[in-house]
């Protein structure tokens, strides 16, 4: 039996090929093994790039930038290689992706910082107190801080965002009545506080809100 013009796709859909004399029958139920095969080109046909980098990201903030690679990657997605190289070329391409959306998430936290000022000095005393103990922002500033190592664009947006912190506390002191000598000496030691609470977590029994607000209350007292 020949095909006609109009009948490729069709007759390449059915999986099936006629004989002469022979007429096609009903088409056979997949296996369980065809089925899982659809499911995942479904699957990742759906993954898009912001799938990926946000994918990476949390994998980042979960296990650090030594997991982020290809194999690691479709494991923790759910989909193949080939889906990957459809976004991008090589792990370094999406590396940079990585770092790209993480300092547009650091420009957004900065911009929110700014707006610290406009609030009055005990409630931004509070709003710093639960940053410093909010579990989600230690687990990713620590991964952050240890691929800053090795990335200057993302070592860039770290240093942003500490300068824009101690800039954040210190007028925070200064509109507390201290001159800018003492203002730059305690935000400099709130600062230095986070950082060790970021990197001590692990090793250190984990204050609570009030505990924090108890410290910073403590260097904001004249």
């Amino acid at each position: 039996m020949r095909l006609s013009a109009d009948q490729p796709e069709a007759a390449a859909d059915s999986g099936a090929s006629e004989r002469p004399g022979e007429q096609s029958g009903p088409r056979r139920p997949k296996s369980k093994k065809a089925q899982a095969q659809q499911r995942q080109r479904r699957r990742t046909a759906r993954l898009s790039y912001d799938d990926w980098v946000d994918g990476a990201l949390n994998l980042l903030s979960r296990e650090g930038v030594g997991a982020i690679k290809i194999p690691r990657l479709c494991q923790e997605l759910g989909v193949t290689k080939g889906s990957f190289y459809w976004h991008f070329d090589d792990l370094e391409q999406l590396m940079a992706a990585m770092a790209d959306r993480w300092s547009a998430v650091q420009s957004d936290t900065v911009r929110e910082l700014g707006t610290f000022a406009a609030i009055p000095v005990g409630e931004r005393i509070e709003k710093m107190a639960a940053m410093l103990v909010d579990q989600r922002h230690w687990m990713v500033e620590t991964t952050v801080r240890e691929w800053s190592r090795t990335d200057p664009k993302v070592a860039a947006a770290v240093r942003n965002l500490d300068q824009k912190v101690f800039e954040t506390v210190k007028g925070t002191m200064l509109d507390l009545g201290f001159d800018e000598n003492q203002a730059r000496l305690r935000a400099g030691a709130m600062v230095y506080i986070g950082i060790g609470l970021i990197h001590g977590r692990d090793n250190l029994p984990t204050p609570s809100t009030a505990q924090v607000s108890s410290v910073i209350e403590l260097l904001a007292r004249p």
